[in-house]
């Protein structure tokens, strides 16, 4: 049987909701909930069926707890979840993460423990590191592919050798910074971009960070930013 731990806040159901499946704050008021489908964040999970118009108990999601959900699909233990349709979670990638399996799902309408995993919105910054080697002159390297828009603040180019090259940031294939960056020349050095390009410093959910080396090269790229949908 699957256990929770308590946090729980009444809301006005404002649509018949069933037990166990997540839910946002409706667009009508601050108190009333209703189901949260696939890609969009919910604040919590109801505790008991309801009708509309019924006072809902709502498990609220929040760092290290616990909480019932009603899975979709088949799911293994430590899976990480997301929403899906009728406010039941998944294992497919939609929109953020919202916590891990501790326990397996046997099919639709299973009901799980899930470990919460805190909303990245409430992170004030994401930073985004990868350790790259290029070959010149061939297709992108991807550092980042991210389920959710956001906005690049700034980027360094950290050297890992001693090779000079050029390094380009893209955005789905077009130039993030008004040029391309020189890597330092000696290893640990640290180089900050050039002027961000404004058409190109908002990164769409789902599209590519890449980066690309004139000469075959190592390097850290570090990019500064924040969620904005």
């Amino acid at each position: 049987m699957s256990v929770q731990n308590e946090g729980v806040k009444p809301f006005t159901a404002g649509e018949a909701l069933e037990a166990y499946r997540r839910v946002k704050l409706s667009s009508a008021s601050g108190t009333q909930v209703e189901y949260a489908d696939a890609g969009q964040d919910a604040i919590g999970i109801t505790q008991r069926k309801e009708a509309s118009g019924a006072n809902v108990a709502v498990a609220l999601l929040s760092k290290s707890r616990t909480f019932k959900a009603v899975a979709s699909e088949a799911i293994s233990v430590g899976a990480v979840l997301y929403g899906a349709a009728d406010g039941k979670v998944s294992d497919t990638v939609s929109g953020m993460p919202i916590g891990v399996a501790l326990a397996a799902a046997s099919g639709d309408g299973s009901v799980i423990e899930v470990l919460a995993i805190a909303p990245l919105a409430m992170a004030p910054e994401l930073q985004l590191f990868s350790a790259v080697v290029t070959d010149a002159d061939t297709a992108d390297v991807a550092i980042a592919t991210l389920p959710y828009a956001f906005q690049i603040i700034d980027y360094w180019v950290i050297s890992r050798d001693t090779t000079a090259a050029n390094i380009t940031l893209k955005n789905a294939g077009t130039l993030v910074s008004s040029a391309v960056l020189a890597k330092g020349t000696t290893d640990e050095a640290i180089v900050r971009a050039a002027t961000l390009l404004a058409a190109q410093d908002t990164v769409a959910a789902g599209a590519a960070l890449t980066v690309e080396a004139s000469a075959v090269a190592a390097f850290d790229i570090f990019v500064s930013g924040y969620r904005v949908s």
